[in-house]
């Protein structure tokens, strides 16, 4: 959602002039719904900026849970993992993260568990901790928040959710949980994902259909004699896998022939499969000191021109694609050359100058012939590319898998494949600009969230390599199998769901768990207080695909409403992830511009 331009104070109404015989000015009364990760970073930014304020500020967080946390449970167990290394996570803004902005000292998620967690065991920097850590973090840096408030901020938690919005002719907002109403000045939303979906009857089905969350009682349920199929191959299925093994009590043991499965009894068969049946790529090793170079090519000067020289909408496959593809190409050459003596940032230079000229294909052409490679893969930047056989697919992921793994085995600074392919990470707030606040036609918006989105996540937001080391240790131990979507039969009369493996034989599952994130730019995976803003007309979903949410009928922006995180995913790009420090970071810029705008500072451009 596009951040409403700089407010002033008098906007609101209950910022109204007052008799100049009254010494204390009215407080500005804000709202937050839900206070996970980017509820926190505006948080943060609010009580930062509000030590300056000569006015009362109140705050009002309405959240059921304990604040911060949010998906990150401190419940939920340990053998979930991140698949963000500890040291790319802070919920304290420095100065580059915020664009030169001055920030909040405070450690990052790993010196905080250096500090709370060594005891438990060795923690380093590039490695992937267990998720409820991440959970703690966050509800101590809620409490390092509050503990270090302002005299003239109020926070007041209230651990229930709202049930209704309700904007007042003057255009403040009355805020109802149920039991009492309260009334604010300034809205801001932030209640994570799309919902799961509803709750599914299994009243009278052959087949019991589960959620993967919440773990461990989202399974509790299945028994090791059940056939269960893992409806997806991404971050939840991982999730879903490891709660029925490990979280079973099987082990995972290193012997002279690699990782090895021991199984406890407790297991079911499981079956993984997906739509698509293209698994995804894991995460690589990173070194301690990597750091990536600017872009040469796909640059934000570069998205500035083609959004100024098209203000109608970009077509992403015919103007954006092109630039992002050389990217990754200067990358996988600018390393194959390091990697064999030369100078990286030379051939870079030269397939920029390339590219620019007119004279990409050839010269990309001719570099892979001088350093006797194959060309950049066309499945990094083509959805469409790789095909997946209906013959042998259960063999032919376990080929995949083993490449891809000796890739990431090899490292972010090794492998001039993973390097192209991080360009799609690394380029993130280039391919945010290209989409967000209508920068695509709405044909390409569709396209790219159909089509490219997907793509992203299956190269660069997939698992850490070691979940896909345990899946191959799993199929050995005849645990696991992987099917091709072709082969998962479904019987709408009885609500049967059967497999059938290669010989022919099938196998009635007797329960599936949907391993899958719903589409956050499908109105009925909206949250409840979502759906009822867009019901009572404070806000509406953008075209008849839904393509996220504007925040009036004319899509003009709400002066003192904001919107943030997951749920704005399609009208807005990249929102699901904890923010960082070190760079530039999205999430704090936009919380940083979120509470200037409340307090009535000026927000910078």
């Amino acid at each position: 959602m596009e951040l409403s331009p700089t407010l002033r104070l008098g906007r609101s109404a209950s910022q109204t002039a007052y008799p100049e015989k009254t010494a204390q000015p009215p407080a500005i009364r804000i709202g937050i719904v839900g206070c996970g990760s980017r509820g926190l970073t505006v948080l943060e930014r609010l009580c930062a900026l509000g030590a300056s304020s000569e006015r009362r500020i109140e705050i009002s967080v309405f959240d059921p849970h304990r604040p911060g946390p949010g998906l990150h449970s401190v419940e939920q167990p340990s053998y979930l993992m991140l698949n963000t290394v500890a040291s790319q996570i802070s919920m304290f803004p420095d100065q580059a993260a915020l664009g030169g902005l001055t920030g909040r000292q405070g450690p990052d998620f790993y010196q905080w568990c250096l500090r709370f967690k060594a005891a438990e065991r060795v923690v380093r920097p590039n490695e992937f901790l267990p998720r409820p850590w991440l959970g703690e973090y966050l509800a101590w840096t809620y409490e390092e928040i509050i503990r270090t408030l302002p005299g003239q901020l109020q926070v007041t938690h209230y651990a229930m959710p709202v049930d209704n919005v309700e904007q007042t002719d003057l255009g403040a907002f009355t805020l109802s949980t149920g039991v009492k109403k309260y009334r604010v000045d300034w809205l801001l939303i932030t209640v994570g994902h799309a919902d799961t979906g509803p709750h599914i009857s299994n009243s009278g089905l052959a087949t019991r259909r589960l959620q993967a969350y919440p773990q461990p009682h989202s399974l509790g349920e299945i028994s090791s004699t059940d056939c269960v199929g893992v409806e997806g191959l991404g971050l939840s299925a991982m999730d879903a896998v490891a709660g029925l093994t490990v979280g079973r009590g099987g082990r995972f043991v290193e012997d002279d022939d690699g990782l090895r499965y021991q199984p406890s009894g407790l297991e079911p068969k499981l079956f993984m499969y997906s739509r698509s049946g293209l698994p995804y790529r894991t995460r690589p090793d990173i070194s301690l000191h990597h750091k990536g170079g600017s872009p040469l090519i796909f640059t934000l000067a570069a998205v500035a021109d083609l959004r100024a020289q098209h203000p109608q909408g970009l077509d992403f496959k015919g103007q954006v694609l092109p630039l992002l593809k050389a990217e990754m190409v200067a990358e996988y050459f600018g390393l194959t050359a390091a990697l064999q003596g030369e100078s990286s940032s030379q051939i870079k230079s030269e397939i920029a100058a390339a590219y620019w000229q007119g004279e990409f294909e050839a010269v990309q052409q001719a570099l892979a012939q001088r350093f006797a490679v194959a060309p950049l893969d066309e499945s990094l930047f083509k959805p469409q590319h790789l095909q997946v056989p209906v013959d042998n697919y259960s063999r032919w992921v376990r080929e995949f898998i083993q490449a891809d793994l000796k890739q990431s085995e090899t490292g972010l600074d090794r492998s001039p494949l993973k390097a192209a392919v991080e360009v799609w990470r690394s380029c993130r707030e280039q391919l945010r600009r290209v989409v967000d606040n209508h920068g695509l036609t709405p044909e390409s918006n569709r396209i790219f969230f159909d089509q490219y989105a997907p793509l992203v996540n299956r190269l660069v937001a997939g698992p850490q390599k070691e979940r896909h080391q345990e899946l191959l240790a799993l199929a050995d131990a005849n645990v696991l199998r992987w099917i091709h979507g072709a082969e998962v039969m479904h019987s709408d009369s009885q609500g049967e769901v059967s497999i059938r493996l290669e010989n022919g034989q099938m196998i009635p599952l007797t329960a599936v768990v949907c391993a899958h994130v719903s589409d956050s730019r499908v109105t009925s995976a909206h949250p409840k207080i979502i759906r009822q803003l867009c019901d009572s007309g404070v806000i509406h979903s953008r075209g008849a695909g839904a393509e996220g949410l504007d925040v009036d009928s004319h899509g003009r922006a709400q002066p003192n409403l904001w919107i943030t995180g997951p749920i704005m995913e399609g009208a807005t790009y990249y929102n699901h992830y904890v923010p960082s420090s070190g760079s530039y970071s999205r999430a704090f810029v936009d919380a940083d511009r979120i509470a200037r705008d409340m307090l009535g500072l000026t927000v910078l451009p």
